[in-house]
């Protein structure tokens, strides 16, 4: 390839694959349907490749198309932080952070830690996704976070990213006052108790499927959820069990409807930050994740 593509050409096919049509893309940026036609011409025949074939049932991306569109979007991203950064640091005050992390920190750290970073950083905007590590990191490899905190054990790819540890949780098997389970010491007990669990397999979930006694093959299918308010909302409603950190038993003033089952045999939870080897963290992330090390700490997640 002698020529590298132009950004103009690559926001063209991005608003392309955006609108589903070269009609649609140029109603998008305002321009004549054959300029983007022609701008499309030119960024194939720089990358010597058809991205795109259209038939009958419309537009459709070949197969290095599909390709190039994955890297593309993960370019044109890095250019908006690169933008970005550089305005941060002229400016300080100003910039964005996207982070995803379980409902565990929004009911912890959070709250203190957004008062503090938008002390130091009023006109900053935070983007906030919550859900399980398996959720996240594919938004984390596409660009789409500055880096995402969760539970990692033995099954996450996660040889392109950097993993630094964060803090470690205890974690409990919640019951409504009055279950029938609500006196058990041994996870032995619980082997045929109804379970609504996070929609993941893996990291700490995954530990604790394979912990003797914890449910076993034919009893009742665990519901999946990662929405809080349903997982607890099925807890105090009927007989179901969850897991849940110590540390979330408090937030939502439940204590006198909630009851913390006495078995300590539970692994603990090593919760960690993970960010792109590739992408450096941006002025604003940066400064964020020293305020949620801080954060984390000093936090009692007994």
């Amino acid at each position: 390839m002698r020529y590298l593509p132009k950004l103009q050409q690559l926001k063209v096919f991005q608003q392309v694959i955006r609108s589903g049509s070269i009609r649609g893309a140029a109603r998008a940026m305002n321009q004549s349907q054959p300029a983007v036609s022609r701008t499309l011409r030119e960024l194939e025949q720089t990358l010597d490749t058809q991205l795109i074939v259209r038939g009958n049932q419309g537009m459709a991306l070949t197969e290095t198309g599909r390709a190039f569109a994955q890297r593309m979007q993960f370019i044109l991203e890095e250019l908006e932080r690169a933008a970005e950064e550089i305005q941060q640091i002229n400016q300080y005050s100003q910039g964005s952070v996207a982070i995803g992390f379980s409902s565990l920190l929004a009911l912890t750290v959070f709250p203190a830690l957004n008062g503090e970073f938008k002390t130091q950083f009023p006109q900053s905007k935070l983007l906030i996704k919550e859900g399980q590590l398996s959720v996240l990191l594919p938004a984390l490899r596409e660009g789409k976070l500055d880096f995402a905190i969760g539970t990692a054990g033995p099954g996450f790819p996660l040889e392109d990213l950097v993993r630094e540890p964060l803090f470690t949780a205890p974690f409990g098997i919640i019951a409504r006052r009055g279950h029938p389970l609500a006196n058990a010491t041994r996870l032995e007990e619980l082997r045929d108790a109804r379970w609504v669990l996070p929609e993941t397999d893996m990291g700490y979930y995954q530990q604790l499927q394979l912990a003797d006694g914890f449910y076993q093959a034919g009893s009742e299918t665990p519901v999946r959820t990662d929405s809080v308010v349903c997982g607890l909302n099925m807890v105090l409603q009927s007989d179901y069990l969850t897991i849940v950190a110590r540390a979330m038993r408090a937030p939502f003033g439940l204590q006198e409807q909630l009851c913390l089952l006495n078995i300590d045999t539970l692994p603990q939870a090593e919760y960690c930050v993970l960010y792109s080897q590739k992408s450096p963290l941006t002025f604003a992330a940066r400064r964020f994740l020293d305020l949620l090390r801080n954060q984390c700490q000093s936090y009692d997640w007994s």
